[in-house]
């Protein structure tokens, strides 16, 4: 009896402790935990199903859906071109930089009631020549039920070739089939 209540006790203790580590009780504490997984995963085009289940304590169930939906999409295109063609959505979609980021710092948050903007720095060195590039966009959050939750992603690159708009209607537009974003 003893030890079934103690294996009881020690699984709800388990589990609050990762349903507590994955709710974030700031809006920078859910940006933090969104990038560090980019970073650590280096998800350049639409995240796999593997990878979307990392970025989920994170994210919006609404931008969880749209990151799916576009990963059917792209799924559905491949076997009709029989991997024969680029993938619908190249580079990296989680900031403005084709090649994406090797570093973020969050550089402020702005909270009003249950939703917020926070703007990142980001940097990307090449490896080619050691220079390091330097950019800034903007996340919007949501606070749902669990805490602090990312909703979308701003682009705010001003170079010609920066990815531009933010990332839902990016999804919205290769689910419709506009593949020019």
């Amino acid at each position: 009896m003893r030890v079934t209540i103690s294996c009881a006790v020690l699984l709800l203790c388990v589990s609050f402790v990762s349903s507590a580590a994955s709710a974030a009780d700031t809006p920078k504490a859910a940006v933090t935990g969104f990038y560090n997984t980019y970073i650590k995963l280096k998800t350049r085009g639409i995240p796999s199903a593997k990878e979307l289940a990392q970025y989920k304590p994170y994210i919006t169930p609404e931008l969880a859906g749209l990151l799916k939906s576009t990963d059917d999409v792209e799924i559905k295109y491949k076997e009709e071109t029989k991997g024969e063609v680029p993938p619908l959505v190249e580079g990296d979609i989680f900031t403005s930089l084709f090649e994406g980021a090797d570093s973020f710092k969050v550089l402020s948050c702005d909270e009003k009631g249950e939703s917020a903007s926070c703007l990142l720095e980001f940097k990307n060195t090449n490896p080619g020549d050691g220079k390091t590039f330097t950019w800034k966009d903007g996340v919007m959050l949501v606070k749902g039920k669990s805490g602090w939750l990312v909703s979308d992603v701003e682009y705010k690159g001003g170079w010609d070739f920066a990815v531009k708009g933010n990332l839902t209607d990016l999804l919205k537009n290769v689910i419709k089939g506009d593949y020019g974003y």
